[in-house]
């Protein structure tokens, strides 16, 4: 039984952020309801939707009849989730509202999906993923901005203004401007908080008996992905502070083999790839990361020695198959990864054995292969998911069962028995966090800002690593204790927090959590009702005992692939953007809050498992392939110069900078030749009818170039707004105004705090938005050992103790 199998969802969403929501509700046991609307899903021909309706029933309804009205009203006093991703305001003009909709039914956990948020100066723009990208700026993330927006936030030239950029070491396709990506992480972002958030406030209402509103936007999903490089600091120029990784001018590790594969080498090790090459691919005298002589750390003057070394590496690259490369970095314990696009990943048999690659038998295409479980619990294993119904295979059985409920069910349905009060979704959870580098915290930041108090457990060797600006988008709102758990007396330490504790999250190999004795089956027997959530860079099989991370997660899974732009030629793209590391985060405070939400009903704990490798094949999921690998979806394909997925939805070049198009409704194409004076497009067969623009794309991109390249960027967008194309001017200072604006604070999209290092920060606010248990945002990023007397203090330890374990180095202290 899944874990959600007395749950009813009534999936009114459309793009892609609520249908994923769904589906995760629908992979735990949830029966969930797709409500589809007369004249269709504009998405409908999405290829992703074959994966993100599985599970699921679809019914048709017209909500603007009043007797489908009234069924749909029905079947939502009876439900305990609802979905809707309308623009804000048409869910209360249509009479089914959240206000409308929890008077009727008090514990229904109704979850909003807009562009902006309900309120505030765009709420009334599009909420459609390109559009928001451009307009918010995103798209200039994707490969980052040289210097960082870190520096241009704070006021800062950024490090190396000088530096040149050799040939070859420019991040993706060799021109300036935005990037249109390939995966669509604005929306993925908003799926991750979404679906976190409605289990949150599901597990809340098992506590308090109130269900509530979890409002996401896909505003929220750009903070989601931008928070590396988006922080406002007093001290830019601090001593590890900024990094070369979100740098365009730092190339990214990507290599061309003989075979013509590319590989992505993550952190890209000179040493390693060149004395490989020297010694004809045989491991003697080879290295791992953290023996090599030359080791690349983040910080942002290592770029220099990535240029000083890119031809080398380049060339050594290019003397030996990829498969070489690989087995090899894997012999070492060196992360290596081809490039692969998201088919050849499905096709992986080593993924299908793991269970992240699942078959289904679809009702129209026959069996496919498709992404699979992504959140293991050990008390409800996944079963095999159900295929995507055919659009309205279910109506009539809706229908009559809305009818049935109609003439036996009164208006409203009472109250439930209030039990607890709750002031957020995990007030009185108590994690023990043992994670490394962003995968594991992340997800603990997570359950932070769901109320929980996460202890981090340093090492005495983090300070440098906390000094970076990564690390600090990972470890907000937490405390902090520097335990050496190699020493017994710091393990004895740990033993007791773990005694206290609700759960316990770390990324680190589990072979080491064995070594440590910090594994399951140990834990476990000092404290039973334990969650234990291990987090992994593969998937589970001959690869996960080789080193993994967002980089590899991409290059395995497909992301890297559709980003650059492959199917077309292009060049591998890993972008800033990226949801391996923070979407396994989401992942594993998902699979956390389930099982929290299974203890408070069953009593017992259980081991939770998630994968970079997972999230990183859910991010590709627009990709599927027939069971025998003959055939594929067809998924957007972007171009080699990634200016998007086709001639109606893509990047132009104005007079005077970018503009976002996407005109993919009925009656756009027209609407948008008329506006830009190109009515003689409009007779030309080519583009006569979908087919045959999606056929001549190209041709068609190439004619509208010149409309958008003749005019100014706010003359393009003037143009098509006022007819009601979707278009939007991709803005790289959009960060700069929104950092200056004293109402975004208000409004929790920012937040500020005082840091021990670096002074005044700013950076992004809270990502969840629940109006009955609100998430919390209170404290800055941790600096090591800052609260280690008083842990040992709570934990029992008087102060001669206390004095012995700080005096030994068992305990480190940095408090002030």
């Amino acid at each position: 039984m899944g874990i959600l199998s007395a749950t009813k969802v009534l999936d009114l969403s459309w793009g892609v952020s609520g249908p994923l929501a769904a589906m995760l509700l629908a992979d735990h046991g949830a029966d969930v309801t797709r409500i589809e609307r007369p004249g269709g899903d504009p998405f409908g021909d999405f290829s992703g939707y074959r994966t993100w309706n599985r599970g699921k029933r679809s019914a048709v309804l017209d909500l603007k009849d009043r007797a489908d009205l009234e069924r749909f009203r029905a079947l939502a006093r009876e439900a305990d989730v609802l979905i809707e991703s309308f623009s804000p305001g048409t869910a209360d003009r249509l009479g089914i509202g959240y206000d409308v909709m929890a008077a009727a039914n008090p514990g229904l956990v109704y979850c909003s999906i807009t562009g902006y948020g309900p309120d505030g100066p765009d709420a009334g723009r599009p909420g459609v993923d390109a559009l928001v990208a451009a307009r918010t700026g995103h798209q200039w993330e994707v490969r980052g901005v040289p210097g960082g927006t870190v520096s241009r936030l704070s006021g800062s030239p950024g490090p190396l203004p000088g530096v040149e950029i050799p040939e070859g070491c420019w991040v993706g396709p060799d021109r300036p401007g935005p990037l249109f990506s390939g995966v669509p992480w604005v929306s993925l972002a908003t799926f991750y908080i979404a679906v976190v958030g409605v289990n949150a406030a599901l597990r809340a209402r098992g506590l308090t008996g109130r269900g509530q509103h979890v409002q996401a936007s896909l505003l929220h999903g750009v903070l989601a992905t931008t928070l590396a490089g988006w922080q406002k600091v007093d001290r830019p120029d601090a001593s590890g502070y900024q990094s070369w990784v979100v740098d365009p001018r730092a190339p990214k590790g990507f290599f061309r083999a003989a075979d013509g594969r590319w590989l992505h080498h993550w952190v890209p090790l000179p040493g390693f790839i060149i004395d490989a090459a020297a010694n004809g691919m045989r491991p003697d005298g080879l290295t791992g990361p953290r023996q090599a002589a030359l080791r690349i750390g983040s910080k942002a003057e290592d770029m220099v020695i990535l240029h000083a070394f890119e031809d080398q590496m380049r060339e050594a690259v290019a003397g030996y198959d990829s498969a070489q490369w690989t087995d090899l970095a894997a012999e070492v314990g060196v992360p290596v990864q081809t490039v692969r696009s998201p088919e050849e990943a499905l096709r992986d048999p080593l993924l299908l054995a793991d269970g992240c690659v699942v078959e289904v038998d679809d009702p129209e295409v026959g069996p496919i292969r498709q992404v699979g479980r992504v959140v293991e619990l050990s008390r409800h294993p996944a079963g095999r998911p159900d295929p995507a119904p055919r659009r309205g295979q279910h109506t009539d059985a809706v229908r009559a069962e809305a009818d049935a409920l109609l003439r036996s069910v009164p208006t409203s349905r009472a109250p439930r028995t209030a039990s607890m009060p709750l002031s957020s979704p995990l007030d009185g959870v108590t994690v023990i966090d043992l994670g490394l580098a962003v995968a594991g915290p992340f997800g603990t930041q997570v359950l932070a800002q769901l109320g929980a108090r996460v202890i981090k457990v340093n090492s005495p060797n983090d300070e440098t690593w906390f000094r970076n600006h990564i690390a600090m988008t990972c470890n907000r709102d937490k405390d902090s204790i520097i335990i050496d758990l190699k020493d017994p007396e710091g393990l004895a330490v740990l033993h007791r927090l773990v005694e206290r504790a609700d759960v316990v999250q770390h990324n680190m190999r589990y072979e080491a959590a064995e070594r440590l004795g910090v594994d399951y089956e140990s834990l476990r027997r000092l404290n039973p009702a334990v969650i234990y959530c291990h987090t992994l860079g593969h998937e589970q099989g001959p690869r996960q005992k080789s080193p993994g991370n967002d980089q590899t997660g991409a290059a395995l899974a497909g992301t890297t692939w559709l980003d650059g732009g492959l199917d077309d030629g292009g060049r591998p793209v890993w972008s800033c953007t990226s949801l391996g590391d923070t979407g396994n985060g989401f992942l594993s405070a998902l699979g956390i809050i389930q099982a929290l939400y299974d203890r408070d009903r069953s009593g017992e704990g259980q081991f939770v498992r998630t994968s970079i490798l997972y999230a990183q094949l859910l991010n590709a999921s627009t990709a599927w392939v027939s069971a025998d690998g003959a055939t594929a979806g067809v998924r957007p394909r972007p171009d080699a110069q990634l200016y998007g997925w086709g001639p109606l939805y893509r990047l132009y070049a104005a007079s005077d900078g970018w503009v976002c198009v996407a005109a993919h409704r009925p009656g756009d194409f027209s609407r948008l030749c008329r506006a830009v004076g190109r009515n003689d497009l409009l007779s030309d067969a080519r583009f006569a009818t979908p087919e045959a623009r999606s056929a001549h794309g190209s041709a068609l991109a190439d004619e509208l170039a010149g409309a958008f390249s003749s005019r100014s960027a706010r003359e393009c967008f003037e143009l098509l707004d006022g007819v009601g194309v979707g278009c939007e001017i991709s803005d790289p200072d959009y960060a700069l105004g929104l950092f200056s604006d004293a109402d975004a604070e208000a409004r929790g999209l920012l937040s500020s705090f005082e840091h021990p290092v670096m002074g005044r920060m700013t950076m992004a606010g809270s990502y969840f938005d629940l109006s009955d248990t609100p998430g919390v945002v209170g404290r800055p990023p941790l600096w090591p050992g800052q609260d280690s007397r008083r842990i040992l203090s709570e934990l029992g330890y008087g102060p001669e103790e206390v004095a012995k374990l700080l005096a030994a180095g068992t305990v480190v202290d940095t408090s002030r």
